[in-house]
């Protein structure tokens, strides 16, 4: 199915040929809660995971009243997103608590929902504290001194190679990232940075696990659910490190665990994926 490009009516016609994470993540409210994203112009054939889910969660953020922030979410991926069309993001308001507030969202395109997401908000709360220390000391050379990992966009990435990982920890999957230009202050805007970022790794941790196996670099991968805990507010205009680890594979799925540190440890966040991972067939 082709589709004519519609642009952002709020941003220059070019701005998606090179978005920043404002243009990205800034929707177009056309009802009550029924809202509007764009993709950026590109060569891949679907839309990322990751920027579905972080417009997702900017939609149901603008329908939470007061400083509530999203501690949890649980989406799925449905069909492949046309990048071409622009998005409907529909709202439901399930509950609205004096501490927990909670969202639904669908992800619409060509009359059909390409993405399902539930979400939980609460405000800032005095509790106690408790993290568990990084399952590694995080790794190898300084980020500026790795190579980029080839992920173009908002993120700027940086992998740790197969061949500099420890043996005894393959077959993590080991990424820095950070997305400048995102104001710390700004809660919600640094939450949905995080979760687009996210989606960027798991079902690259499910391959790993099966490097030396014959076709898996001719694979059909794709994201099929996705959890993410928010654990403590950050500043994504530093490094971030990404520690993945594959757990199970079976019936060309696969799931990973990953936990995101700031520089110096701190756990920031920790996510869930499923992925599909198919031998590739020729039709």
């Amino acid at each position: 199915m082709t589709a004519a490009r519609v642009p952002h009516p709020d941003l220059p016609v070019d701005a998606f040929d090179d978005p920043s994470i404002h243009d990205l993540l800034t929707l177009e409210r056309l009802e009550h809660d029924v809202f509007r994203g764009w993709s950026p112009n590109q060569a891949r054939k679907r839309v990322f995971g990751g920027q579905v889910a972080a417009q997702a969660l900017r939609a149901a953020q603008q329908t939470v009243d007061g400083e509530r922030y999203a501690h949890s979410l649980h989406a799925y991926f449905l069909r492949a997103g046309d990048w071409r069309q622009p998005i409907l993001f529909r709202v439901d308001r399930i509950r609205d608590g004096r501490s927990f507030v909670t969202r639904r969202v669908v992800a619409i395109q060509y009359g059909e929902a390409i993405f399902h997401l539930d979400v939980s908000f609460q405000p800032d709360e005095d509790g106690f504290e408790f993290e568990s220390p990084a399952a590694v000391e995080l790794p190898g050379a300084p980020p500026d001194d790795l190579g980029p990992d080839g992920f173009a966009g908002i993120v700027e990435s940086r992998q740790v190679t197969v061949e500099d990982t420890p043996e005894a920890h393959r077959p993590a999957r080991w990424i820095w990232f950070r997305v400048p230009g995102v104001d710390p202050a700004d809660r919600p805007l640094t939450t949905a940075g995080l979760v687009y970022a996210s989606d960027h790794g798991p079902v690259g941790a499910v391959k790993r696990a099966h490097l030396d196996e014959p076709g898996i670099d001719k694979t059909m991968a794709a994201s099929l659910d996705h959890l993410v805990w928010m654990h403590r507010p950050t500043d994504l205009n530093d490094w971030h490190f990404y520690d993945l680890r594959p757990s199970a594979s079976n019936g060309a799925r696969g799931l990973a665990h990953g936990t995101i540190h700031r520089a110096d440890g701190t756990h920031v966040a920790t996510v869930t994926q499923e992925g599909l991972v198919r031998p590739w067939r020729d039709r």
